[in-house]
């Protein structure tokens, strides 16, 4: 019996229950005394009125006005003063006076370098004489220490990098062997919490990706058997912290033309979706085994791309099981954004190429897709 035969059984049996009153004996009425009965009213009772509510006061907002250019240099030789008393001698290599706090007040920021250890290093000076040390990411054991970098640089951002509404401070450093390094940190009420810090050999850098107007940080890192080549790691924030999402093949060099490596088969296979991403459809179809080109010609083959807008391909493994020195079975995740009739379409596929090795390097035989996830893009740049 389904839920609404239910109810209908309890209805039913409420109405039999109310129509079918059982009779009663017949009750013989008895002569009743007649009663006096004097009632007293109760006393009426005056209400006591309630206070009229007072209404407060609208705050005026208090107008900070523009610092009078005239006055920076004193004003910012001022508060080097009062940083290089507390920290001693640092070299300052810049100075930024930002509200970093979000209360509508300006901060100083300041960033300096520290000639005997060779790393830099933050402070910030608020406007009660406070200096808090924005504290860096030590290192794995074993590993060199750089503080916020090793170099004398001025790199920094201060906006809502996230789209979280809080002002974000990103301090970029560079170190020896091409190292870039990340520290974004925010006020949190208290004082300034490390958000996240970041680094790779190949770049570190902000980029909105899946059009969500909030920034992935991306890490890049080169690839030894391929320095063309280099993996990105993409960071997205959950409300609280960055954590590892996705990553992506991408170039290290943005020179053109690009040389593909095709001297591995996953090499063959990244350097495949690169094409198709640089919109270079000759040099994709150039990777395609002879068998591949002979049953489709080219222009039929371009066709397909015709409205791809975008290709990121992560997700690189060879199968060891099903590969030899001339045979190699490739799995990859391709993520492809369409343009169908003007909506920015997103897709995710899993995709497995059978490749071969030839006298040019490796080639892409076949492959079978199957496809994982469709979305709308919200926007698109």
């Amino acid at each position: 019996m389904n839920k609404s035969g239910k109810y209908g059984l309890g209805l039913l049996l409420a109405l039999l229950l109310t129509s079918c009153t059982l009779p009663l004996a017949p009750t013989v009425p008895s002569p009743s005394p007649t009663l006096t009965a004097t009632v007293t009213p109760p006393p009426t009772e005056t209400p006591t009125p309630l206070p009229t509510p007072t209404p407060e006061p609208t705050p005026t907002p208090t107008l900070i006005p523009p610092p009078d250019p005239t006055e920076l240099p004193a004003l910012a030789e001022a508060g080097a003063a009062r940083l290089r008393a507390a920290v001693g001698d640092a070299e300052l290599v810049c100075f930024r006076h930002e509200d970093l706090t979000n209360d509508g007040l300006p901060e100083w920021l300041a960033l300096l370098h520290q000639p005997e250890a060779n790393r830099m290093s933050a402070f910030v000076l608020q406007g009660d004489n406070t200096i808090t040390t924005l504290l860096d990411a030590k290192p794995d054991p074993g590993k060199p220490y750089y503080g916020l970098g090793q170099y004398p640089t001025c790199e920094i951002e201060i906006r809502d990098i996230n789209a979280d509404g809080r002002t974000e401070i990103a301090i970029f450093g560079h170190a020896e062997r091409n190292l870039t390094l990340l520290h974004l940190y925010a006020w949190n009420a208290n004082d300034f919490r490390l958000v996240g810090a970041f680094q790779g050999d190949a770049g570190v850098f902000f980029e909105d990706r899946d059009g969500d107007l909030a920034e992935e940080i991306l890490e890049g890192h080169r690839d030894t058997g391929a320095p063309q080549l280099a993996w990105r790691v993409i960071f997205t924030w959950d409300g609280l912290t960055y954590g590892w999402t996705w990553d992506r093949w991408d170039w290290y060099f943005l020179e053109r033309p690009h040389s593909y490596p095709t001297h591995r088969a996953d090499y063959a296979v990244i350097s495949f979706y690169l094409a198709l991403n640089d919109r270079d459809l000759p040099g994709a179809y150039a990777l395609l085994a002879d068998s591949a080109r002979a049953a489709q010609p080219y222009e039929a083959w371009a066709t397909g791309f015709a409205r791809t807008l975008r290709v990121d391909v992560s997700g690189i493994q060879r199968v060891a099981e099903a590969s030899d020195e001339n045979q190699a079975r490739v799995n990859a995740m391709v993520t492809a954004w369409d343009n169908d009739d003007g909506l920015v379409t997103g897709r995710l596929w899993e995709v497995t190429w059978e490749t071969v090795l030839t006298e040019a390097g490796w080639r892409l035989v076949a492959g079978t897709t199957n496809l994982l996830d469709t979305w709308d893009a919200r926007y698109w740049k």
